[in-house]
């Protein structure tokens, strides 16, 4: 009987040990669980910020967007009536007519880039490379002149002023809006890169939450394992406490009777010996009236 229960604490503190390991097990993947689903908690966090902010972005890109498919049309109408008062003050220009005749400017700008067109390509003498620059500089200087009263008498022409006046207002006007469109346009590609690293970022954080997921679901399935594994391994630790005290209380009642029995044996011999006049000692006579014999 004492091998049989030295055996069954044997195997109940082997079973302590893997109660305790599987506790040790449940609880440190409980707490990697537990780690990871914070740290996922956190990045989804950050993903619905940057998910908001992303959206701020794209709401206020597509407002430019808006906004300068607008401005275009309206600058291009500003570009083309620039153009028309260009073409319009040419006209009037050409009929202008006053001291210098405009034709007369380009006819002597002609003879300009003839005379410069024979000095680069035609091999001269000296005398006649010096009435070549002579005459290049006169017909410079006699330009310069011509265009300059020219632009003097145009100063004077009501209508060349009229005319010019508006060509630098619409002027203004177009170079204004075109500036605006392109300040839109500088804002809408620096939103769309914004966008870009924040939808990459916004990918990558969303992945690296996914990861953290995926452990936090091992994990939590390791730890319901180990769990479980406890339970069996504590509910048969029980079955072995039970097995002990059962083998105890066996043990128990068997070394009982034993005494009961050798108290009987001993008895029934002093009750002989009393029973023949022998003399007992106070410890005889316990000993019969434990056993009932008296």
């Amino acid at each position: 009987m004492t091998e049989l229960l030295s055996e069954i604490e044997q195997r109940r503190e082997l079973f302590r040990q893997i109660v305790e390991e599987h506790v040790r097990k449940r609880d440190n993947a409980g707490a990697e669980a537990s780690k990871n689903a914070d740290e996922r908690d956190i990045l989804n966090a950050k993903v619905k910020e940057l998910r908001e902010q992303a959206k701020k972005l794209i709401s206020d890109k597509a407002a430019l967007i808006e906004q300068v498919q607008k401005l275009r049309p309206e600058k291009e109408k500003a570009f083309g009536e620039l153009a028309e008062l260009r073409k319009e003050y040419r006209m009037v220009r050409e009929g202008a007519g006053g001291v210098i005749d405009i034709k007369e400017i380009r006819i002597r700008e002609r003879e300009l880039q003839k005379l410069i067109k024979k000095q680069e390509t035609t091999e001269l003498n000296k005398t006649e490379e010096q009435k070549v620059v002579s005459e290049i500089r006169r017909l410079n200087n006699e330009i310069k002149k011509m265009k300059v009263d020219f632009e003097s008498s145009l100063l004077k022409n009501d209508r060349i002023r009229e005319v010019n006046t508006k060509i630098n207002e619409k002027k203004r006007e177009a170079e204004s809006m075109k500036k605006e469109v392109e300040a839109i346009s500088t804002s809408i590609s620096a939103l769309s890169e914004e966008i870009n690293t924040m939808l990459q970022e916004l990918d990558e954080i969303r992945r690296k939450s996914d990861e953290y997921h995926e452990l936090f679901i091992k994990f939590s399935k390791e730890s319901e394992k180990e769990h479980q594994a406890f339970i069996q391994a504590k509910t048969a630790l029980k079955d072995l406490e039970k097995e002990i005290y059962s083998v105890r209380s066996k043990e128990k009642n068997s070394r009982r009777k034993e005494k009961e029995g050798e108290l009987q044996q001993k008895a029934s011999v002093l009750f002989d010996k009393f029973k023949n006049g022998e003399q007992l000692t106070t410890e005889d006579l316990l000993i019969l009236q434990k056993a009932g014999f008296l």
